[in-house]
């Protein structure tokens, strides 16, 4: 799941210049900009809905860093059918990069009905893409597989594995 052009919430997007600090300096030790609970979130590529989604938690840094818990973010893909959602206990990215890191139990599932999970995975929204390399399992309608590592491009729902990968096909009819 693409990581760069994904995680710009328009809530925080709206709070960013409301919080912004009064000085050009800021002190490591200060306090979040935004605490916020039971946060929806929306990303857009100029007019166009880049992603969505919601986190139980989101903290906004003045610096435009964005830490959100048990989130679960929306990406679409070509048609309305291809939408790859992602969750995890922690997501962190940077509005300004617009790069994501998953980590805790993520779970990406693509509209195919492919379910990869993974310890921790990168989002790049410049490349619409989401990789990890700390081992992945995936099951999906017919097959079964693990790998060492995996990229996932979401314009188009295609999976590459590398380094050992493990598959077991089954039979739809079981």
């Amino acid at each position: 799941m693409p990581v760069r052009a994904v995680f710009t919430p328009v809530v925080c997007l709206v709070l960013a210049g409301a919080c912004s600090p009064s000085s050009g300096l800021t002190d490591a030790a200060a306090p979040p900009a935004v605490v916020m609970r039971g946060v929806r979130l929306r990303s857009f590529e100029g007019e166009t809905p880049a992603l969505s989604g919601q986190a139980e938690r989101a903290t906004y840094e003045r610096n435009g860093e964005l830490t959100a818990t048990r989130a679960t973010l929306r990406v679409p893909g070509r048609t309305p059918a291809d939408v790859t959602v992602v969750s995890a206990a922690l997501m962190e990215g940077h509005l300004g990069t617009r790069d994501l890191v998953a980590s805790g139990d993520v779970e990406v599932r693509t509209g195919a009905g492919m379910v990869a999970r993974t310890p921790r995975a990168t989002y790049s929204g410049a490349e619409q893409r989401i990789s990890g390399q700390e081992g992945v399992q995936v099951q999906a309608p017919d097959y079964r597989l693990r790998a060492d590592t995996f990229v996932l491009s979401v314009p188009d729902a295609r999976f590459t594995f590398e380094g050992s990968v493990h598959t077991v096909l089954e039979s739809a009819h079981d």
